[in-house]
């Protein structure tokens, strides 16, 4: 508990600050997403479900989006992500890259739709122009962050 919340810490202080300076074109990479999406592999889907709950409550609160919309959100991820981790060998990069670029789709596309329904939301073609991108950046950063951690390992196994 204390490791996630230490990596809770950490990932609001990179998201509010360190991800505007990643932005490129105004796209800037999901963080919680991120996180939360190495932890769920780890964890049974009710404690990636309430792990994803508290990180959607922190990018609420420093979001400006609706209380509650990220919490909903990831927490649905965060379950889902942890029953497909039971069911399949997820070890690869590519089955990662193609789960985690999944995961944000669904994250963005999940609050889009529910900002619309409510009539919050920006018009459907955010859709293309906010989650795809986003969800494919955050995707590519986190192949970038497995690729440095299966570096890193195969370092130590040489050392």
């Amino acid at each position: 508990m204390t490791r996630f919340l230490l990596g809770l810490l950490v990932v609001t202080l990179l998201q509010t600050t360190l991800a505007h300076g990643l932005g490129v074109a105004g796209v800037r990479p999901d963080l919680y997403l991120l996180f939360l999406f190495f932890l769920s592999f780890r964890a049974r889907p009710e404690a990636a479900t309430g792990m994803g709950f508290l990180l959607g409550l922190y990018q609420d609160a420093f979001s400006g989006a609706p209380f509650g919309l990220h919490a909903f959100t990831l927490s649905a991820v965060g379950f889902a992500l942890s029953r497909v981790a039971e069911g399949m060998d997820v070890s690869g990069l590519l089955p990662r890259l193609v789960l985690l670029a999944g995961s944000g789709l669904a994250v963005g596309a999940l609050s889009h739709l529910l900002l619309h329904f409510f009539r919050l939301g920006p018009p459907v073609s955010a859709l293309l122009t906010v989650v795809l991108p986003t969800a494919l950046y955050t995707a590519l950063l986190g192949v970038v962050v497995l690729s440095a951690r299966q570096f890193k390992a195969r370092l130590e196994v040489r050392l």
